[in-house]
């Protein structure tokens, strides 16, 4: 009895390592595809990546995901995501081979249906909005591309700054998910001044901006 007791704790142990490197599989093809989006799902999102090991936690990352996919996806049904989000330990054993499957299915569903990163050059004339602390709301558009100070903006009131891929991609918003762009507010203060050939935020601190764009 005593190694059969043991057997069993040394399968469901195995089953849990298993289900833990899926998870990780997981995370890594869920990384791959946002970094294909316009519009990323944020740097909370992107932590949640890393402690990804269990399949609730992979469907707590594919919901928001599949938001910014928008029209992408349309049709989709995500209930059983929203049921496996909440799933208990005891309720995810009894289920995990077929939610695997489906799990599996929905990453293969998004790999086909998100495109490829596009070009810099297919991004050039791209409208994008800018929150500036204490400042308000600020409209951009991308004016020019350079392999080492990244993608360069100008406002509405004539000043430029250059970003990063990274940082373009949080001020776009996704497209054909129907949301609105922001407006810009009726009344707002002076924006602060840019310097023209350093990557703002999280560019990289004062080096060459990397477009992350292959």
């Amino acid at each position: 009895q005593g190694r059969r007791q043991a057997a069993h704790l040394s399968g469901m142990q195995g089953g849990r390592v298993e289900a833990s490197q899926f998870a990780r599989g997981c995370a890594e093809r869920l990384r791959s595809i946002e970094a294909r989006l316009d519009y990323s799902c944020g740097s909370r999102w992107q932590g949640q990546l890393s402690v990804c090991d269990d399949l609730p936690s992979v469907a707590r990352l594919l919901l928001p995901l599949q938001v910014r996919c928008g029209a992408l996806l349309a049709g989709s049904d995500s209930g059983w995501l929203e049921s496996l989000a909440a799933m208990s330990a005891a309720e995810l054993e009894t289920q995990s081979s077929e939610l695997t499957r489906m799990v599996t299915g929905r990453l293969n569903e998004l790999d086909r249906a998100v495109p490829p990163v596009r070009k810099p050059s297919e991004i050039l004339g791209e409208v994008v909005f800018k929150q500036f602390k204490g400042h308000g709301t600020f409209l951009g558009t991308v004016i020019e591309f350079d392999q080492q100070t990244g993608f360069r903006l100008q406002y509405d009131d004539g000043d430029t700054e250059d970003v990063s891929w990274n940082d373009l991609r949080t001020m776009m918003m996704p497209r054909g998910t129907g949301e609105a762009m922001p407006p810009a507010p009726k009344e707002r203060g002076e924006r602060p001044p840019t310097t023209p050939g350093t990557p703002s935020g999280g560019g990289g601190g004062g080096g060459p901006a990397s477009s992350g764009m292959g």
